[in-house]
């Protein structure tokens, strides 16, 4: 891992950029919430509570996860945060939250975590644990949008605000698209803001654990619905291979990048059928690049219909 000082650094400059058409009490505080990230990612990567175990197989901590915080600390708009420094440094709170402590299944291991996240507080002087950590932490990109505002990175109101929006919405899919009855109670509303905070980042992908029947399917297609992407799914039979899953991820990567369709790729365990799969699935997610998945001449094809629009953005 670099030292602290090299990603200070490198996260300071890339904040401060944003933040430069901010309050100047915004704008003073990039180096510091980079610097509390650090701390708090410096610790959690370096205990041994979370290191992973047969159990906590999946505690594994990198650089991506200070990445995926500062990402998203860049979605906010400087005409929404006027004179609110508050805001961001719980904007950032939120943002911890949902890189590492939607990771932590044990109560002893959420402990320790928020006194890493106490500690890297101290970085930001003049705010109160008590104020950035009050609930409801929730920021989402949608609720603006579904009000007819352009979308904006904003933290919710309350519980009520956010189920007023999402019931109209649900809504609106049992109209158009199909019946499905879901009981909006706080966490099943929390669970689609984090599906719609991780899908809307570019390339953004998402491992939903529960046990059958609790809504992991259900809260991705409407948020899908709510974020006006397309749902795409394999459909698995009895003679269904490797080759069959190609030729359904050669239509998805035609859909999605000749045509521009933003989608939502939804996959279960059960049509897992063949640990083969796995390769492909890796491919999309660490590289977005399957290597073979086009023959030559289907490449050609596929340049041709995008070289146009590669040339009017300047590529």
């Amino acid at each position: 891992m670099p030292d602290k000082e090299i990603l200070n650094t490198i996260y300071s400059q890339v904040l401060s950029a944003h933040f430069a058409t901010f309050d100047a009490s915004i704008q003073n505080l990039a180096p510091k919430i980079v610097s509390a990230t650090i701390t708090v990612f410096t610790a959690i990567a370096l205990s041994p509570q979370f290191s992973p175990t047969a159990s906590k197989f999946h505690y594994q901590f990198n650089m991506r996860d200070p990445a995926k915080i500062i990402q998203n600390l860049m979605l906010a708009q400087a005409v929404s945060y006027k004179g609110n420094p508050t805001g961001i440094v719980r904007m950032w709170a939120h943002e911890c939250n949902r890189v590492w402590l939607d990771r932590l299944l044990f109560e002893e291991d959420v402990n320790q975590y928020y006194n890493y996240m106490r500690n890297g507080l101290k970085e930001l002087v003049d705010f109160k644990e008590e104020t950035v950590f009050e609930e409801p932490l929730i920021y989402t990109s949608f609720i603006a949008s579904c009000k007819g505002h352009e979308p904006s990175y904003k933290p919710i109101e309350d519980y009520d605000e956010l189920k007023q929006v999402l019931e109209a919405k649900l809504e609106e899919y049992n109209e158009t698209v199909s019946q499905m009855d879901l009981v909006l109670f706080n966490q099943a509303m929390e669970h689609i803001s984090r599906i719609a905070r991780i899908t809307g980042q570019p390339a953004g992908n998402a491992l939903l654990v529960g046990v059958g029947g609790s809504g992991k399917q259900s809260l991705s297609k409407l948020t899908a619905f709510i974020l006006n992407f397309e749902v795409f799914r394999i459909v698995v039979s009895t003679n269904y291979g490797l080759g069959d899953l190609k030729t359904d991820i050669q239509t998805l990567f035609m859909k999605t990048g000749v045509q521009g369709t933003e989608t939502l790729f939804l996959m279960t365990d059960s049509q897992i059928i063949d640990d083969l799969f796995l390769v492909y699935i890796n491919d999309i997610l660490s590289a977005g690049y399957i290597p073979e998945l086009f023959a030559k001449d289907e490449i050609d094809g596929i340049l041709g219909k995008v070289r146009s629009e590669a040339k009017s953005m300047g590529y």
